[in-house]
Parts: structure tokens; sequence; C-alpha cells
């Protein structure tokens, strides 16, 4: 029997008091050691980022480690090993939003392994390893998240900024909705258009929707079903341009549950010279 359970028994689970020991007895010079190598480090290729800006991190990864290999559990995704995912993956959106690279932040990591490898005996580097190489892929990870959240916010400001919501002549407001704007901004920049609308007392609004892309055309639909929820049983009508056909339906079925007066053009022209008309400008028509 003690043959066969030992068979079975997982290493990283042994292996754990012996990290913790030396962790604990050598923190400050698993610290040092890491700096020296992480200024070195090839994996680093521009070194947009100095070790001593990273060096408080590192002390609290070291110290979490210690605290997962007293409990005697280095298996990466174990409740031991939670609090130091978490600490890696907030290190990755640390680092995209200092602008430093994916490259640093896995030379930060996997030199700090291999300094701790050198310090244990070599039946616990096999651990060790798994364990830093799940780290990274979580800090790498967050890394991706963060800077692709911080590009979508980015885009967003740009966009909320950028899009015009214009007087195209006295009383004749419009909104020209481009790219793949969100259902909340979409919801915001509408009713700007709406406030422009009810401020010059025009009789109708043009959404003009041809630049929308695809999943810009499926936030629309939310975004603008909100906007409603303030011009319901409005006398300002909406004339939406440009919209493919799902979504002109989409709308028009809103505005209609709503009491909203709806018309769609297909082409922006077209909607323009009927506000045009409906705010009283006196058109020369070609013979």
């Amino acid at each position: 029997m003690a043959t066969i359970a030992s068979a079975w028994y997982d290493p990283a689970v042994s292996d754990g008091p012996q990290v913790a020991t030396v962790i604990r007895e050598r923190s400050s010079e698993i610290l040092a050691s890491w700096i020296v190598r992480f200024e070195r480090s090839p994996l680093r290729f521009r070194r947009t980022t100095k070790a001593a800006t990273h060096t408080a991190q590192v002390a609290n990864l070291v110290e979490l480690l210690g605290v997962a290999a007293s409990a005697s559990q280095l298996q990466p995704g174990s409740d031991a090993t939670r609090e130091l995912e978490r600490s890696a993956a907030f290190l990755g959106g640390q680092f995209a939003s200092e602008g430093a690279t994916g490259y640093d932040l896995a030379a930060l990591l996997l030199e700090l392994r291999d300094v701790i490898a050198t310090m244990v005996a070599s039946d616990a580097t096999a651990a060790l390893t798994r364990l830093f190489e799940w780290l990274t892929v979580v800090a790498l990870d967050g890394f991706a998240s963060a800077g692709m959240q911080s590009l979508r916010e980015k885009v967003s400001e740009q966009l909320e900024v950028g899009t015009p919501v214009v007087e195209l002549m006295p009383k004749v407001p419009a909104i020209f909705l481009v790219a793949s704007p969100s259902k909340s901004l979409i919801d915001d920049m509408l009713a700007r258009a709406w406030m422009l609308a009810v401020g010059t007392a025009a009789p109708c609004l043009i959404i003009d929707v041809g630049g929308l892309a695809e999943a810009g055309e499926r936030a629309f639909d939310g975004g603008f079903k909100g906007f409603l929820s303030q011009a319901e049983g409005s006398a300002v009508q909406v004339l939406l341009s440009r919209a493919r056909r799902s979504l002109r339906e989409l709308v028009e079925a809103a505005t209609t549950a709503h009491a909203v007066a709806f018309q769609h053009f297909d082409r922006l022209d077209s909607a323009v010279v009927h506000a045009l008309e409906r705010a009283g400008h006196l058109l020369m028509r070609r013979g």
C-alpha cells in the first residue's frame, strides 16, 4: 500500500516546504539576484522598464509564493496559489498601462523562476517550472486584456469627440454615426443630437448610419431604444438615412412603439431635402 500511495503522490505537494524554507531564509537574496538577471535578460528587446520600477511587485510575488509553498501547494490553479495568480494578472494589467512589453513581463517572471530554481533542490524545479509557466500565461492574458480594454476606451473617446453632431442649416440637425460605437456611446451621442434638435426647435432629426460597421449596427439597436425613452411622444420626426433593411425594420418598429414619427431614406441628400422642407426652407427644384 505504501508503494501505491507514493506512486500517486503529487511531487508539487512534497516540494512545497522546501521552497517555503528557501524563500523564508533567502528572500532578500532572491530579490537582489532577480534585479541583476532581469536587467540582463535576453528575453527583453526594447527594455522599456527598469527592475527598480517593479521591485515591490516582485517582492510581493515572492511572499505569496512562500505562502503557497508553506501550504504544501505549488499546483497551478489550487486554492493556495489563487492570490499568486491574481497578483500575476494584476501585474500584467499594470505592465500594459505603463506601455511596457510582453517580453518584459515574461522576463520578470521567468527570471524570478530561474533565481529560485538555483536555490532549491533539483527535485523541486519541475514544480516551480510548471507553476511559473502558468503564472506567465496568466500575466500575459492580463496584459492582453488590459491592452484591449485601453484600446476600446481610446476608440470610444475618439468616436464620442469626433462623431459629427451638426446643424446643417437652421433647424436641420443631423448626426453621422461611423465605425463601431458601443451601445452606451450610441445612446449618449443620440442624446446630444436630440438636445440639438429640441434646442433649435427642429421638426426633424437626421440620423445617418451609412458609416456604421456591422458591429456598430448591432449596438445601434440597443442604443437607439435607450434614446427613444426620452424622445417618446415628441413631435420631432426621426429621419433614418442609409440603413440596411434589417436595421431599418428594427428602428421602424421601435419608433412606432414609442409613438415617434419615422421615415427612412436610402440617400442622405433625400433626407436633407425632406428636413429642409419641414424646416421651412424654400428649395428651388429643377425643371
